[in-house]
């Protein structure tokens, strides 16, 4: 997972740069604004895997430079990928090679707390999902609700890496919770706790304080890796 943070803290400091080049500033007076020194403001940018910048002063970049925070941590649409895949009813009437493809279940939300044991749960469609796709502990699910929009469609089907249970800022997650059942959202996380945020600006922000993660395990269900869905 080490890997992961890497990736995000350079991701981060990548849009910093590109930021302050945009606004026709220079990494000085960024630097004067919090207060610290020219070098120190370079060792943030330019060894994030090491010197990893504190969130206190990614608030302080964004309000000076008139953005909102979490432009630094959501991630680029090509994080996950967009795949071509079949619904196994319509494989049939094509000339299709299935050996390229993998058969896999696909599953609903239906409920609070339903969607964390998929075994108590029966499949709504199956899927042909090319096998270079396909991970260890796989789950697709059929999206519903416009909450990811225009991103992840109402009706998409998103692939879901049960493996990827440590949550990273920036990145897409299907979470659980217990009064609303699973959800797809971009994960932020700072000391207080985690902010769940839609991509579709109709939908509010959802703030969940640490205490009230009382089990992480039961809290995620994986992390989104793919998408397919009509363009």
């Amino acid at each position: 997972m080490k890997s992961i943070n890497k990736e995000l803290y350079k991701r981060i400091a990548e849009k910093i740069k590109f930021v302050i080049k945009e606004k026709n500033l220079t990494q000085d007076e960024i630097a004067n604004k919090l207060n610290i020194s020219p070098q120190q403001f370079q060792a943030y940018i330019n060894k994030s895997d090491k010197n990893k910048i504190p969130i206190d002063y990614l608030i302080e970049i964004a309000n000076f430079l008139n953005i909102n925070p979490e432009y630094f941590y959501k991630s680029d649409q090509n994080v996950i990928s967009s795949i071509s895949c079949l619904p196994e009813t319509q494989a049939n009437d094509l000339n299709l090679d299935k050996s390229k493809y993998q058969t896999v279940p696909v599953y609903s939300f239906v409920g609070a707390g339903k969607f964390i044991n998929l075994t108590e749960i029966e499949p709504i469609d199956t899927l042909l999902v090319p096998k270079e796709f396909i991970k260890k502990k796989l789950a697709v699910v059929k999206v519903i609700g416009p909450s990811m929009e225009p991103y992840i469609k109402d009706g998409s089907y998103v692939g879901i890496d049960l493996n990827y249970r440590e949550l990273v800022s920036g990145y897409i997650y299907c979470v659980n919770l217990d009064y609303e059942g699973a959800l797809i959202k971009y994960v932020i996380k700072d000391r207080d706790g985690i902010t769940l945020k839609s991509e579709n600006p109709k939908f509010h922000d959802i703030f969940i304080k640490k205490e009230e993660i009382a089990d992480e395990d039961h809290f995620v269900i994986g992390r989104v890796v793919w998408v397919w869905q009509n363009l």
